[in-house]
């Protein structure tokens, strides 16, 4: 039976308690009936000052937070927040708000199955989680059940040569393979990596989930310029579909289904394990760091803004010269930024497989261009040499990145068209910027280019097409105070997409967003997001998960469906 509305807590077709404490029965106890994180904080039975005051101090911890079922890194939205008592700070309220109010906390696949099939027969919201490592706020969902995946974790395997699961050789790939059968991290994976002298291809921060959605939506890291996306290392998946029947997909077997999960993003099944290719280790990484500062702070830090205009316009080149990286620019911080500073511009690039000498080639013609700036801003520049992928990576890159904090944000790919004409690329980090109180922040993602280029001709590639033309992206955000009123939120949110993501289309018309990290709300998610795979992907969507159990905004057949204004998703 296909259900116009998903239950919710208060409806009569709910679950009796009986029929959860069931299904915890044939878990064998691991069903989880969840409580806000910060529950602690607030008046009630569960109030408690020492605890709450752990939970204050933990607040922005990843793996604290990966630690709950429905502890979320990078929460879309914070309905119970964290007091801390001893600054002052009072309780606001708190409630589940749309995180999930049961947690089967799965260590197999007859748990998972388990779990799919309790939703289907009672008609309970599901969604899939397992680091948490979400800013869209695709594993929340009012009143549902989670499948909780922290604890599946069975193996991490090297292969010299790869050996595809049932036998397929159609892949043509003669390199080594590391299958990743279990919800691991990408710093799992990455000791194996490092112990077998090979490079994998995996996210810059080491506590993001290697199966499941951030290969799925295309995947970033110090790596992806010169070895691929994230995506394109999937040489096939175990996935669980809606039913709990398991298959395998690959360059043989499920072919559309094997697509989407190469860059479609989330929602057709349940990613088991993955197994992806391996790169030999190179003997030279140069990274290369750059910081620039106004002398003089002012309101508009306009000289800045022309600074970065001029980096943005570099960037392809830098792409072409062997860069990659990640930069950040702020008008206006709320503490100090770069040096005293509160305002400025960083990054942190590097050439994989280049000397020093190589690395100060390319980006000569930068400091060139920079020197005009001299007498306006403080710039300063270094280089480190390493002898090999994974002692650049520990150094410059694999950092335990702070958490528990709400951004609103939106993405735009950018290709080289994009930044040829000076003014207009001026316009666009005007508004791109935000007015200094706003505390705007822009990251840029130097990922593209090099083999994601090459990776064009792949067929078997369903990731959205401005990929394998722009050589970066720009992600524009606003942080939010953690009991920031609805009202404000909306402002907020309203600024971003309308205002600040609406530049960025008009300085990249034709490109698209990075789904992984864009705009939940973009009116135009389908075509920023998918593109021209779009129609591939929905069909794929229709085949595997025909009632739409795997849900998830913005994702594939997102469209389909609505929320009340309860909370209650409803199939239109």
């Amino acid at each position: 039976m296909v259900f116009r509305r998903w239950g919710v807590p208060g409806d009569k077709c709910w679950p009796s308690a009986c029929s959860w404490s069931a299904l915890d029965a044939r878990l064998g106890g691991k069903l989880v009936k969840t409580a806000p994180v910060a529950q602690s904080c607030y008046d009630g039975p569960a109030l408690d000052l020492d605890e709450c005051a752990f939970v204050t101090k933990m607040w922005s911890d990843q793996d604290y937070q990966a630690s709950h079922p429905i502890g979320r890194p990078y929460p879309y939205n914070i309905t119970c927040a964290p007091v801390d008592y001893a600054a002052g700070q009072e309780p606001t309220t708190c409630s589940l708000g749309s995180s999930p109010v049961y947690a089967i906390n799965a260590t197999t696949r007859a748990d998972i199955r388990e779990g799919l099939a309790f939703a289907r027969e009672h008609n309970v919201r599901l969604v899939v989680a397992s680091t948490g490592h979400d800013l869209m706020g695709r594993s929340d969902g009012y009143g549902s059940l989670e499948i909780w995946l922290r604890h599946y974790r069975n193996t991490i395997d090297f292969q010299e040569t790869y050996a595809s699961v049932d036998g397929c050789t159609a892949s043509n790939w003669y390199g080594g393979a590391i299958r990743i059968d279990g919800a691991y991290q990408w710093r799992d994976v990455y000791e194996i990596a490092k112990a077998n002298d090979v490079i994998a291809v995996g996210g810059g921060a080491i506590s993001p989930g290697a199966n499941g959605g951030w290969p799925s939506g295309g995947g970033h890291g110090p790596a992806t310029r010169n070895y691929g996306l994230g995506a394109d290392q999937i040489l096939e998946a175990e996935v669980m579909l809606a039913d709990g029947s398991v298959v395998v997909a690959g360059h043989c077997a499920n072919t559309d289904l094997f697509k989407a999960l190469r860059g479609g993003g989330p929602g057709y099944g349940i990613v088991l394990s993955t197994t992806i290719k391996t790169h030999p280790n190179v003997n030279v990484v140069t990274a290369h760091k750059l910081t620039i500062a106004p002398l003089s702070q002012t309101a508009n830090n306009s000289d800045l803004l022309d600074a970065v205009s001029l980096l943005l316009r570099s960037y392809p080149d830098l792409n072409d010269a062997g860069f990659a990286g990640y930069g950040f620019w702020f008008r206006n911080f709320p503490t100090t930024f770069v040096g005293n500073a509160t305002s400025g511009y960083t990054h942190g690039f590097w050439t994989i497989g280049k000397t020093q000498e190589q690395a100060d080639s390319g980006f000569s013609p930068v400091r060139s261009a920079l020197a005009e700036f001299s007498n306006r801003l403080v710039i300063h520049e270094s280089f480190a040499a390493y002898h090999d992928y994974w002692s650049f990576y520990e150094a410059e890159s694999g950092l335990y990145d702070p958490a528990g904090d709400t951004s609103i944000i939106t993405s735009r790919m950018i290709d080289r068209s994009a930044v040829a004409e000076a003014d207009r690329v001026r316009e666009a980090v005007e508004v791109l910027s935000g007015k200094p109180e706003e505390y705007a922040s822009n990251v840029v993602l130097l990922v593209s280019g090099g083999r994601v280029f090459e990776d064009a001709k792949d067929a078997t590639s369903g990731l959205h097409p401005a990929w394998r033309s722009c050589s970066f992206v720009i992600i524009t955000g606003r942080g939010i105070p953690k009991t920031t009123s609805i009202a404000e939120r909306n402002h907020v949110q309203h600024d971003v997409t309308f205002v600040k993501g609406a530049a960025s289309k008009i300085l990249a018309p034709t490109t698209g967003g990075y789904m992984n990290e864009g705009d939940r709300n973009d009116p135009e998610y389908i075509d920023a997001f998918y593109g021209s795979q779009y129609t591939h992907h929905l069909s794929t969507k229709q085949k595997y998960d025909p009632t739409g159990l795997f849900y998830c905004p913005t994702c594939v057949g997102a469209e389909r469906f609505t929320e009340t204004p309860r909370g209650a998703l409803c199939r239109i």
